[in-house]
């Protein structure tokens, strides 16, 4: 009995071995990426400090202005542009214009026009995938290679999944053992104390890495999860259904202007906030507003306004989602943590790093077995070495402390700043959110 168990142990433990060595650097880049993402707008507009905006008393411009600074620099752009709003008062407009001829040949890479709310002044012109935030977007979504690499990262999670589950598996003590498998032993040596480091962060980190991987699962292979629910992902301002509403017959000389678009469709929802207004794609078009309800964590709600009659020709209200359209929605949030606010982005930040931990002591770990089961075959080092290493040995080691120390502090130091950057945004979110309800 007690051999058919160690060799079911031994047959587990190959395969989360095998699956560890030969996808455990992706895991390591796909969550350090994703760590990078989390914090991608602060990253973003620390490499660029011309993006930062002094905020001045007043409301700023309005988004007939803005639209007419941008369209100014961009008088050969024709088509429909989308108004983002600043998440803040230090925060740039961003005007995005989908099909740039100058990336026409990539999938996606949209102009990003950065201007100031405050004096229309053109701060930046970019293309999304070409800034650094923006390229650790799609290296962590799809490696760089687009629609195929999307699915290769949804096939790696699968067996990230796998990887998990194995390690579970081994994980599971008997019950006089479970305070033993979640601890640290004291005093225990180097090899033990490797072992049980893996083991605590597999077990305390499992919750968060499975989280990410099965919410990454849906990113990666959206349409599975939405065929079985019968209902649509809106995380992406798509709404294929509505853009293809044309406009009624031009009744006026003058058609609406984004002020006055706006105005048309807060009347349905005067408490949320806007976030974006994109203009029509052709003389037929119709303006499109965008509103992020309050508690919401990207905008699910959208009307389309007749820039000729003025009529509210489509509406969608989160309010009214089913609770298949409210989980499928709320998959992204939790995927990037959030979904439970500012600690669960922290928790999301800090567990982008586990990957890293397990598979470093995972590694160690191995290695230290490989190499006691081969150590006789080890060649004897030459006297004149070993004395030369234990007489520099000291310096070298103060040297290594040093170092050690000093990259320590700088690390404190970043995740510091960070963390209280991140406490300032979502101070200054709440502070801009209305309580009330639709």
């Amino acid at each position: 009995m007690i051999t058919n168990r160690r060799h079911r142990r031994q047959h587990w433990l190959r395969i989360h071995s095998i699956l560890a060595l030969s996808v455990g650097l992706l895991f390591v880049l796909t969550g350090f990426t994703g760590s990078l993402n989390l914090i991608g707008p602060e990253l973003d507009r620390w490499l660029n400090p011309e993006l930062t905006v002094i905020p001045r008393p007043g409301a700023g411009l309005s988004p007939d202005q803005l639209m007419a600074s941008v369209k100014s620099a961009h008088p050969r752009r024709f088509g429909a542009w989308r108004l983002q709003f600043p998440e803040s008062p230090a925060s740039p407009a961003i005007v995005w214009y989908d099909k740039p001829i100058e990336t026409s040949e990539e999938p996606y890479a949209p102009l990003m026009v950065a201007i100031d709310p405050y004096t229309g002044e053109i701060l930046a012109n970019r293309f999304w995938g070409h800034t650094l935030a923006s390229w650790v977007h799609r290296l962590h979504s799809q490696w760089l290679l687009g629609g195929f690499g999307r699915t290769l990262v949804g096939l790696t999670g699968l067996v990230l999944l796998a990887s998990l589950v194995t390690g579970l598996r081994l994980w599971l003590p008997a019950r006089r053992r479970l305070r033993r498998a979640l601890t640290v032993k004291p005093r225990a040596g180097f090899k033990r104390r490797i072992f049980d480091l893996h083991r605590v962060a597999g077990i305390y980190g499992l919750p968060i890495l499975m989280t990410a991987v099965l919410t990454g699962l849906h990113l990666a292979f959206p349409s599975l999860l939405t065929t079985v629910t019968g209902t649509s992902d809106f995380g992406h301002h798509e709404a294929p259904d509505a853009e293809e509403i044309a406009a009624s017959s031009a009744v006026s000389d003058t058609p609406l202007n984004l002020a006055q678009a706006i105005l048309m469709a807060r009347g349905l929802f005067p408490n949320a906030i806007v976030d974006s207004v994109t203009t029509p794609r052709a003389s037929n078009g119709m303006y499109r507003v965008d509103f992020r309800r309050p508690g919401e964590h990207h905008a699910l709600t959208a009307v389309w306004v007749d820039p000729y009659s003025g009529q509210i020709r489509q509406s969608r209200n989160s309010a009214n989602f089913s609770r298949g359209q409210r989980f499928v929605n709320a998959i992204r949030p939790l995927h990037n943590g959030s979904l439970l606010g500012v600690t669960g982005r922290i928790l999301g930040f800090l567990a982008g790093f586990l990957p890293l931990a397990l598979y470093l002591t995972g590694m160690v770990h191995w290695l230290h077995k490989r190499r006691i089961d081969v150590v006789r075959y080890c060649p004897r080092l030459p006297p004149e070495w070993v004395r030369l290493w234990r007489r520099h040995w000291p310096e070298l080691k103060g040297l290594l402390s040093a170092l050690a120390r000093a990259v320590a502090a700088q690390i404190a130091h970043v995740a510091s700043v960070l963390f209280r950057r991140m406490l300032e945004l979502w101070a200054e979110r709440q502070r801009r959110r209305t309580p009330s309800q639709d």
